[in-house]
């Protein structure tokens, strides 16, 4: 899974100028998929410790690499305000589905994907 975040941060921010619909389509949904990896990442540290143990060295070392991917692919005021607008999209979430239950559905997704935020 890390292997796959490094290379869609990498896809990110070495798209050619000018790309097609095609490559623009794309990028917009690899950037998506960082910024959400982010969101999720600071509600899992934010809501999710009352639930289960959170291995913060993987935890913030998946944060720093796709904040810096999305910084290249963005810059860094765009990025910024995406990570925002996206933590206020997961504060929602949470709020209408319950902290317990969204951590819950993390800690599923990210067993599945290989990724071990949660120690337990």
């Amino acid at each position: 899974m890390r292997r796959a975040l490094l290379a869609a941060a990498l896809a990110a921010s070495i798209l050619p100028s000018g790309p097609t619909a095609a490559q623009d389509e794309k990028r917009a949904e690899t950037i998506d998929g960082l910024v959400r990896i982010v969101g999720a990442q600071a509600g899992i540290v934010l809501y999710c410790r009352k639930f289960y143990t959170v291995d913060d060295t993987v935890s913030e070392g998946l944060t720093r690499t796709v904040r810096k991917a999305l910084d290249a692919a963005l810059g860094h005021r765009k990025a910024k305000t995406a990570i925002a607008e996206e933590g206020q999209r997961v504060a929602k979430t949470i709020a209408e589905v319950g902290a317990e239950q969204w951590c819950a559905d993390q800690r599923d997704i990210l067993n599945t994907d290989g990724v071990r935020v949660f120690i337990d």
